[in-house]
């Protein structure tokens, strides 16, 4: 390429001294300065990019990381481009960073640092006793590696030393980065004052275990935490969970509730009309005969006897009826209803059978059986108790024994475990 090249790229680039340049003008004037006649385009933008540190303007983005890799600690700059001039590359004896004077005024405005100032002197470093090369306290293994890809023994050594001494990638790394350093191929010279003693075996190893000693106890400190957490959540979950149960429970026994109310009206609607139908019929054949009602129910009430046991039949169907409206939807085969009135029944029919026998008429409430059967049965002490049974001292007694009323008794829960929700 030559000066005549397209202008259409973002910038022209020296391939003689690699040197970005702006335009065809700055071209020109490197080949003046410089003798460099060998140009290509470049699609990387000329910058003007201040270093605040030392003041060193980059040209490029290329140019500003190589200079961050060069010089740790460098990472602040300041973007001069707008404000910047063709570069001057006669080399001024008085100028080592070879800037005009306009761009040495705005890397001072920027940075406050005069880029032709002379570096400040640095107090002497003390003596320091002979040195040597650092050949024989390198890595042998990794250094073997180095050499045998080609780099030359000093640049390996250095290279290797220079990053620590324990990593191949870090040392071909680093080679890559000081590659074109002007001392790059001068041996490494160190104080062995200078190195750090190595840890023994034995020190390393104590260390070590230490470390891990350390690392367990608080592994164990934050399991600890971590289960008392877990507990904590546990305990307050199954809070929550027992609360929306007994609520659901609640509600649950409020709706069965409400439906076994609205079952026993419909089923009294149902009755009376049935009672109704029938009253109608007798009246008509009553009318048939030519007999009044009122000479009818006269004579009715003239022969029929009175039933004593009327009120408790009446108190004993009602609670029959709700023990079956509880657990009419009860899957279980027979129907804890159904099983509740046969244990009352056969309770009944042993103190029928054996009335002068103490232990019949008296029964456990704690009896595993007659909790499980009747007493944890809702509607199951309601309906012992419509039938005489009382609690006294943890047991539910007979007190008062009318064979009559128990033979009756014993139909009534005979018919409606029969029955079942027809009763």
């Amino acid at each position: 390429a030559t000066l005549s090249l397209i202008m259409s790229a973002l910038s022209l680039k020296c391939s003689d001294c690699g040197t970005q340049l702006k335009n065809a003008e700055e071209a020109k004037l490197h080949n003046e300065n410089t003798g460099h006649s060998n140009f290509e385009e470049s699609t990387e933008a000329v910058l003007q990019l201040v270093c605040k540190e030392c003041g060193k303007p980059c040209r490029s983005e290329t140019e500003k990381q190589m200079h961050m890799q060069r010089n740790p600690g460098h990472t602040e700059y300041v973007d001069a481009t707008a404000g910047a001039g063709p570069v001057d590359y006669t080399i001024k004896k008085d100028d080592p960073m070879d800037l005009d004077d306009d761009m040495r005024k705005a890397i001072k405005a920027a940075t406050g640092k005069d880029p032709a100032a002379a570096p400040a002197k640095k107090e002497p470093l003390a003596e320091s006793g002979p040195k040597e090369r650092v050949t024989d306290k390198v890595n042998k293994e990794i250094m073997t590696q180095l050499t045998e890809m080609g780099f030359p023994e000093v640049r390996a050594e250095k290279g290797l030393w220079l990053t620590g001494n324990e990593s191949l990638e870090n040392a071909i790394n680093w080679l890559g980065e000081h590659g074109d350093d002007a001392d790059i191929d001068v041996p490494l010279e160190i104080d062995p004052a200078s190195i750090k003693s190595k840890l023994s075996k034995e020190e390393q190893q104590k260390l070590l275990d230490e470390r891990l000693a350390k690392m367990r106890a608080d592994k164990v400190k934050s399991d600890k935490d971590l289960e008392k957490q877990q507990e904590l959540g546990r305990i307050q979950m199954n809070k929550e969970l027992n609360e929306a149960l007994k609520k659901q429970k609640e509600q649950e026994e409020k709706l069965e509730i409400e439906k076994t109310k609205r079952a026993k009206d419909q089923d009294k609607i149902h009755r009376d009309r049935i009672k109704a139908k029938l009253e109608q019929d007798r009246l008509e054949r009553l009318a048939a005969k030519g007999i009044k009602p009122e000479e009818a129910a006269a004579a009715a009430k003239a022969d029929k006897p009175v039933d004593p046991f009327k009120e408790k039949k009446l108190a004993l169907s009602s609670k029959l009826r709700d023990i079956i409206g509880f657990h009419r939807n009860d899957p279980a085969t027979p129907n804890p209803a159904t099983k509740a009135m046969e244990t009352a029944n056969k309770y009944v029919e042993n103190i029928v059978n054996n009335p002068t026998e103490e232990k019949f008429r008296a029964i456990n409430l704690e009896n595993a059986a007659f909790q499980r059967l009747v007493g944890a049965k809702k509607g199951g002490l309601a309906m012992m108790t419509a039938i005489g049974f009382v609690e006294q001292d943890g047991k539910l007694a007979l007190t008062e024994i009318d064979a009559e009323w128990l033979k009756v008794a014993t139909g009534e829960l005979q018919v409606a475990a029969k029955r079942g929700p027809f009763y």
